[in-house]
């Protein structure tokens, strides 16, 4: 058995946590029974889809017991914030911990009981039992044919449904284990807490966007826009941390193409799995079905295709609960869903207004390791800019501007 690990890589990592890493790679290494062995690892460029995280392809060859061998894992590293206080990366990294370790065997132990078809199942990729508050240690779903879609794609319309089914399978696991794992519901999920802090910072965000919004659409809109954001300010984290006026059950909350990958057949959409739960939390199950919706489209899609996608969800939703013998009237009535659906629609619009300076991010990335949010830089292109048009329309449209 090779007693040392040798990590080819371009990129420096703190000393601690390459001591870690390393330690973990050794015990996974040793677990597939490699007799001798080389690690090659590459950095992982997402083209600016990803923040919280120092990511990693390691391609692990060699001899094992049973022959030429080769293992292909994806790391996924915890970086420290220097400035941002609005959102606690060591509690990020635990939220993702909690679904990949705790929450994963538990979704299959139910799914298996209930004998869930595989098409119909909520699938959750599959983390090394080595993964840390360091460093998250993953299969490679890339050698597998899974990849993410670009920020400006237009994206196929079957890509959008089989994401909105697959969200409608995690929030329908979390109602499952609501009524059939209590104690754990009660001890896992419902303390699951948004990880943001709504501060000053915060503020400074969301007003760099909302004036630079306003001033790119001018005149009248200018000034609605501008009279609005204290409304906005004040609206969004009430949104963020309702846990006790309309139905909640476990949320991603940060449902966006870039977190759900996406494998094909001849160019066709035919599965996806959702990655990246550092902001889960309890809460209102619409904040995802909107962010992802309002992130992703045009606003010509939207009009399309809007109605189809929310019927779609609840249809899912509904279908899934049946597996477990769960009636979707007793869980989350119709009824309620379109009221909260319509009470709620403008957290999709502030969400994804604010969230565009991360949505729409430079292909190099985003320094959050040494900026704070207020000091981000946001200058959208033609694309953003449009997409941002679509946006305010909508609010104006609805009410709300």
């Amino acid at each position: 058995m090779a007693d040392k690990i040798c990590i080819h890589t371009n990129s420096k990592i703190d000393n601690i946590k390459e001591r870690v890493l390393e330690k973990s790679l050794k015990s996974i290494i040793e677990k597939e029974g490699y007799l001798n062995y080389e690690i090659v690892t590459r950095k992982f460029n997402t083209g600016g889809g990803n923040f919280l995280g120092e990511l990693m392809e390691v391609d692990v060859k060699g001899e094992a017991v049973d022959g030429e061998k080769e293992t292909n894992l994806f790391v996924k590293k915890a970086i420290n914030f220097e400035k941002i206080i609005t959102l606690n990366g060591n509690e990020v990294i635990h939220k993702e911990l909690f679904v990949y370790i705790d929450l994963s065997p538990v979704v299959t132990h139910l799914q298996d009981t209930a004998e869930v078809p595989s098409e119909d199942r909520f699938k959750i990729p599959k983390a090394y039992s080595e993964s840390s508050e360091h460093a998250l240690i993953f299969e490679n779903l890339a050698k597998k044919g899974f990849k993410t879609y670009g920020k400006y794609d237009v994206l196929p319309l079957k890509y959008m449904e089989l994401a909105i089914q697959e969200l409608g399978r995690f929030h329908g696991i979390s109602f499952v284990i609501e009524r059939r794992m209590p104690d754990f519901y009660e001890n896992k999920i419902k303390t699951q807490k948004s990880p943001f802090n709504f501060n000053d910072d915060w503020k400074g965000l969301m007003e760099k966007i909302f004036l630079y919004t306003a001033n790119l659409l001018g005149g009248e809109t200018k000034r609605r826009i501008e009279d609005y954001l204290p409304i906005a300010i004040k609206k969004y984290p009430v949104y963020d941390n309702d846990q006790t006026s309309v139905r909640c059950c476990l949320s991603h909350v940060d449902y966006r193409s870039a977190n759900i990958l996406v494998r094909e057949i001849d160019g066709e959409p035919v599965e996806v799995i959702t990655v990246d739960y550092q902001l889960l939390d309890y809460g209102c199950p619409l904040r995802d079905l909107l962010f992802f919706i309002y992130s992703t489209t045009s606003k010509d899609f939207r009009r399309e295709h809007m109605v189809h996608l929310k019927d779609l969800y609840f249809e899912t939703l509904t279908r899934y609960l049946k597996y477990f013998d769960l009636d979707i009237e007793d869980v989350y009535p119709r009824k309620e869903f379109e009221e909260v659906y319509k009470e709620w629609k403008d957290y999709g619009l502030i969400r994804t207004l604010y969230s565009s300076v991360f949505l729409f991010a430079p292909d190099s990335g985003l320094d959050v390791s040494k900026l704070c949010l207020a000091e981000l830089p946001y200058e959208p292109g033609p694309e953003v800019q449009e997409r941002a048009r679509g946006w305010i329309e909508e609010f104006i449209e609805d009410g709300y501007l």
